[in-house]
Parts: C-alpha cells; sequence; structure tokens
C-alpha cells in the first residue's frame, strides 16, 4: 500500500500535543493515527475491520495454524488488529494494554465506528505482566507498541519476562522497533537464546521498516485446512512467505 498516494487531501480531526504529538487525520475513504507525524495505523471507512498496512497481514500469521481464544494485544494504537480480530474470532476473548489514555479516547471516538465491546487496561504492559501468574495470561500474545529510540536491550529484557510468563504452547508475535542492521542481529541472537522450546520466524515487511517476529511452538506449526483468516489474506501469504526466515 502506497500510503502517500492514498492519505492525500486530509482534514484534522484531532491534536494532542505534549512529549507524544498526537493526532488523527481523514480523508473521503481512510482515517488514520500518526504519533510525531509518523502513520502508526489506518482505518478503511467502509470496511472499519479489513487490514490496511502490509506488516499487519505478517502479524497474523498464527491464524493459519490455529484459532486462539484467548488473545492479549501490547499496544492498542488505531485498533486495526483488534477490529480484525473481533470481526473473525467474535467468540474469541481479546484484551488490549494500553499506557496512554489519549490513544485509548482516540480508539473509542474515532477508531471504533462498530462500537465493539473491547475490554482495554489502561496501564504499561511491564505492570500489567508483573500481576500475571505463569501460563495463565493467553494462547497468543502479540507485541505491537509504538517506540521511539528505545534501547534495544531493553526490549529484549522484557521480551525474556514474556517468555517466563506465557504458556509453552502459547503463540509470541513482535513488531520489531526499527533496528539497523547491527542491532537486528544482536536482538535476532537473543532471541535466538530465550525462544526455548519455540520456532522462530522473521519477515522483513517489504518496502517497510518493520521486522515481524513469531515466537512458535514447535508442536502447532501445521497448516490448518480450516484457517479463519479471510481468502484474500490466505491468499497474500502466498507471496509473503517469500520475506521469511526461520531460525530453530
Amino acid at each position: 500500500m502506497k500510503l502517500a498516494a492514498h492519505l492525500q487531501q486530509s482534514k484534522l480531526l484531532y491534536l494532542k500535543q505534549d512529549s507524544e504529538n498526537l493526532s488523527v487525520a481523514e480523508n473521503e475513504y481512510y482515517r488514520w493515527l500518526l504519533f510525531d507525524n509518523v502513520v502508526q495505523s489506518i482505518m478503511l471507512k467502509r470496511v472499519p475491520f479489513r487490514l490496511t498496512i502490509p506488516h499487519q497481514y505478517f502479524l497474523m500469521l498464527p491464524l493459519l495454524f490455529s484459532s486462539p481464544q484467548k488473545i492479549v494485544e501490547l499496544g492498542l494504537g488505531g485498533g486495526n488488529l483488534v477490529r480484525f480480530l473481533n470481526h473473525i474470532l467474535p467468540e474469541a476473548e481479546i484484551l488490549s494494554i494500553e499506557y496512554n489514555q489519549q490513544v485509548i479516547e482516540c480508539f473509542e471516538t474515532f477508531f471504533n465506528p462498530q462500537k465493539i465491546q473491547q475490554p482495554i487496561i489502561n496501564t504499561s504492559f511491564e505492570l500489567w505482566l508483573a500481576t500475571k501468574k505463569k501460563r495463565q495470561i493467553c494462547d497468543w500474545l502479540i507485541y505491537d507498541i509504538y517506540q521511539t529510540d528505545e534501547d534495544p536491550q531493553y526490549f529484549l529484557k522484557q521480551i525474556a519476562r514474556i517468555l517466563k510468563k506465557i504458556d509453552n504452547n502459547a503463540w509470541l508475535s513482535i513488531n520489531l522497533p526499527d533496528l539497523d542492521e547491527h542491532e537486528l542481529n544482536i536482538a535476532l541472537l537473543h532471541l535466538s537464546s530465550l525462544k526455548q522450546n519455540r520456532v522462530m520466524r522473521y519477515f522483513h515487511v517489504p518496502h517497510y521498516k518493520n521486522i515481524i517476529i513469531h515466537l512458535a511452538p514447535e508442536n502447532n506449526l501445521l497448516v490448518t485446512e480450516n484457517s479463519i483468516l479471510p481468502h484474500y489474506a490466505i491468499s497474500r501469504w502466498s507471496t509473503l512467505w517469500l520475506h521469511g526466515m526461520v531460525n530453530r
């Protein structure tokens, strides 16, 4: 998706200027959330649950293999993932952890047109994680937190804490921070040492800076014949695989 071509002739709907400048804009077709003038998420107004940004398709890899019933998303943003997941998994328990109250208010006001009853906890994921006992969290945890200039070592420490809490059969999917090649290699090396009994598969999102990493249970890597992913998303994976690498 060429963002510049689609996000033209916009009007500003919301602006909050503080340590993280937060704004919402829209045009005839799309509405989007920005942090410091960087597009964080985009909603297709005509079909709000449709995935719109390439890295989101990469994040949905676990749905080729399973139908998780307890999902935790770290980082709400504009709600692209929760709208999509609520649409295809209406019976699942989906929880969002978001520390920024303004982001939550923007979601409810501008990015929840169908008024889904989305459980959201307004706290940092570190505080939330500290209250959880091992193996009681979820079947699938999605780490999709917007970050600027975060220390890669701090990020890796947080992933290590998460892996100690989630069940061995749970998936962990990560939208990796924008790292240079050296930092990325170090991060992948450390994740390989942390992954325990999981298979690590990672993807370079073409034309974007995102690196999507999945830590998958070894006993949960058979593609289901009845994937809950929509047909268009399954078809797209025929080309997405070309950008993936496996580290066992």
